[in-house]
């Protein structure tokens, strides 16, 4: 039997190391280290690198509320300086496991804690990266003293898998949210307005652009709603997004809402989510939405078609192609089985994205790897 604790029956001391930037790896980790130092079982401890842009204020908010032992290192170069920083906690903090979120960060991570002798090293994928030839060849090396890969999607195994970038061991876990909150009311959609939204951050990724020319045709064909942006990201992507919106004249019908507090809310109003982009790990957003009651509409990307089943809770269109894409979205506004997929994703969203789902499979795991002769200190 795989109990709790360690064999000598202390807690299972566990060191999260990610970003202090504010990214989906940042949200997955601090919600896991809050959730096990909740659990008697673990002490964890929550490592994040200095960030330029620093942490949103939620999230200090958060740590500084739940009392969670964190610590920071430097974002420094040459990088051996930040492993070294990362090495001297390792030491003092003596986890039985050490979880490393995102890239760069799981480079720099792994190093230290194989240096620092960690019994168990998790390497934790949360997206289709681009890699420059160089950390390719190190994350290839790291993989030999890497005891598992957990991946956030399929497709983010699949490309891990495919670059030689993970473990012997790889996992797929979902990230989860806190997906009950979206879940109230619950409100048909011939009761909403007839508009779209999409939640996501100005950047390379994201394709605004698609779906701005969709948004056209829509108009064109007889569409009495706005689209709604909601996000914040790089201003350059959002200049250029807002200069195709006057360029297409859709200045009455695109809305820039920049970053929004409350997205329940704006969900709960809207007819259709949509998701245009290029490549994903997990868009929680769509999980969100669907929770929400939203028809939902996306890119068949890497990611997102761990969430959206075309035909079944959703709706799919190739990347960049915007005629599929406006055509997928009249659907989902005016079509008879929109309320019908609507009800599915839903269902699929509140079983399948929580929270407390992720945590169980991560600590499942991390019981699972932890043996005896490890775990003595």
């Amino acid at each position: 039997m795989i109990t709790a604790t360690t064999p000598d029956r202390q807690p299972i001391k566990v060191i999260h190391f990610v970003t202090g930037g504010g990214s989906g790896a940042t949200r997955v980790a601090l919600d896991l280290a809050l959730r096990q130092h909740a659990d008697p079982c673990f002490a964890p401890l929550l490592v994040l690198r200095r960030k330029r842009q620093g942490l949103p204020a939620a999230m200090l908010t958060q740590i500084r509320d739940g009392h969670l032992p964190h610590a920071w290192v430097d974002d420094l170069w040459p990088k051996r300086r930040t492993v070294n920083q990362l090495v001297a906690l390792c030491r003092q903090h003596q986890p039985h496991v050490f979880l490393a979120h995102g890239n760069s960060e799981h480079l720099w991570g792994r190093l230290a804690a194989r240096e620092a002798s960690v019994p168990v090293i998790i390497h934790v994928e949360h997206n289709v990266e681009r890699y420059s030839w160089w950390r390719r060849v190190q994350a290839r090396r790291l993989a030999a003293n890497t005891t598992a890969t957990v991946c956030v999607s399929r497709g983010v195994a699949e490309s891990v898998r495919a670059r030689k970038l993970g473990s012997v061991r790889v996992e797929v876990i979902h990230n989860g949210t806190d997906i009950a909150r979206f879940a109230e009311p619950i409100i048909p959609l011939q009761a909403r307005a007839p508009d779209l939204v999409m939640a996501a951050r100005f950047a390379r990724q994201k394709d605004h652009a698609t779906l701005i020319r969709a948004t056209r045709r829509l108009v064109d064909t007889g569409w009495i709603g706005q689209l709604l942006l909601a996000g914040g990201g790089k201003s350059s992507h959002r200049r250029q997004a807002e200069k195709l919106v006057r360029r297409l004249g859709l200045t009455d019908r695109v809305i820039f809402l920049g970053v929004v507090d409350d997205m329940p809310e704006l969900l709960h109003r809207c007819r259709v989510n949509v998701l245009s982009t290029r490549y994903e790990g997990l868009p929680l957003v769509l999980a969100e939405a669907m929770a929400a009651g939203c028809a939902v509409v996306a890119s068949a990307a890497t990611g997102v078609t761990d969430i959206v089943q075309d035909g079944i809770n959703g709706w799919l269109a190739p990347s960049g192609d915007d005629a599929a894409l406006a055509h997928a979205l009249r659907a989902a506004l005016d079509s008879s089985t929109a309320q019908r997929r609507a009800d599915q994703g839903r269902t699929d969203a509140l079983q399948n994205f929580s929270q407390d789902r992720m945590v169980t499979s991560y600590n499942t795991l991390i019981r699972e790897l932890i043996e005896p002769s490890k775990t003595t200190k």
